[in-house]
C-alpha cells in the first residue's frame, strides 16, 4: 500500500438511550437497533427522571422518550434535558396520538415524533437522520403540529371525557383526589395492576402527560372538591 495512503478513520457508531417504562418495549427496541453497526445503546431508562440522570451521565448522541411514564413525564424530563445536555437529540416515541402533545414536545425542543406502530425502518432512519442534525416528523403529523400550535384546531378537554369508560372515569375522579394506585383499587375493589392499566388508558385518552394534570382537570370542571 502506497505509505502516502493513510486509512480511514472509523465512523462512530450514533449513541443512543431509550427510555420507557414497558420493559418488554424496551427490550425490544435495544434487540432491534442492536442489529445496527451504527448505532450502539448506551444505556436505557425506566421513567422520566432516570432518563434525565442517565443522559447527564451518558451523553448520548440520541435519545428515544416516551412520554407517559412514572415518576417524571417525557414533557417535564424533555425540559431538564435540553437545558442540560443541549447536544442530546430527543425522538419522542410514544402511544399518545394527541395533537397537544405533539405541540407540547416539540415547543419543549423534540426533534422527531414517531408513533409506537411506526415500521422499524422508518424508527431507524429516524435515528440516522436526527444524529446527523437534522429533525424527523412524519408528513401525516405536520399538519397536525401547525395547526395545534396555531390554536386552530382546539379539542374541548370536557369532550375527552367521552372517550372513557364507566370505570376509567371512577378511575380519573379518584387520581384527582391524588389517590395511588393501591388506594384506588381498594376503593374499586380492584387489583393494583388493574388500577394501573386503567391509569394507563385514562393518561392516554385524556391526553395527559402526567397524573398531575388528572388533579387540574378534575378540580377545573367541578368532578372534585377542593
Amino acid at each position: 500500500m502506497d505509505q502516502s495512503e493513510k486509512p480511514k478513520a472509523a465512523k462512530s457508531a450514533i449513541t443512543v438511550v431509550i427510555a420507557d417504562d414497558h420493559a418488554i418495549l424496551r427490550e425490544g427496541l435495544i434487540g432491534l437497533l442492536s442489529l445496527e453497526e451504527d448505532i450502539k445503546i448506551a444505556g436505557s431508562a425506566v421513567n422520566g427522571a432516570d432518563a434525565v440522570e442517565k443522559v447527564r451521565e451518558l451523553k448520548p448522541n440520541v435519545l428515544l422518550l416516551d412520554l407517559i411514564m412514572p415518576e417524571m413525564d417525557g414533557v417535564s424530563a424533555l425540559e431538564i434535558i435540553v437545558q442540560e445536555s443541549p447536544d442530546t437529540r430527543t425522538i419522542i416515541l410514544t402511544g399518545a396520538d394527541d395533537d397537544e402533545l405533539l405541540a407540547r414536545s416539540i415547543q419543549s425542543g423534540a426533534v422527531g415524533y414517531l408513533l409506537k406502530d411506526v415500521a422499524s425502518s422508518q424508527l431507524i432512519n429516524a435515528i440516522r437522520t436526527v444524529a446527523a442534525g437534522g429533525c424527523w416528523l412524519p408528513t401525516d403529523l405536520t399538519e397536525r403540529l401547525v395547526r395545534a400550535i396555531s390554536g386552530k384546531q382546539k379539542t374541548s378537554e370536557r369532550d375527552k371525557l367521552a372517550l372513557l369508560t364507566q370505570r376509567e372515569l371512577e378511575v380519573l375522579k379518584y387520581m384527582g383526589e391524588a389517590y395511588t394506585n393501591s388506594v384506588i383499587g381498594e376503593q374499586l375493589f380492584i387489583s393494583e395492576h388493574t388500577v394501573k392499566v386503567h391509569v394507563s388508558h385514562v393518561l392516554e385518552k385524556m391526553g395527559f402527560a402526567a397524573r398531575q394534570e388528572a388533579v387540574k382537570f378534575c378540580l377545573r370542571y367541578g368532578l372534585i372538591k377542593e
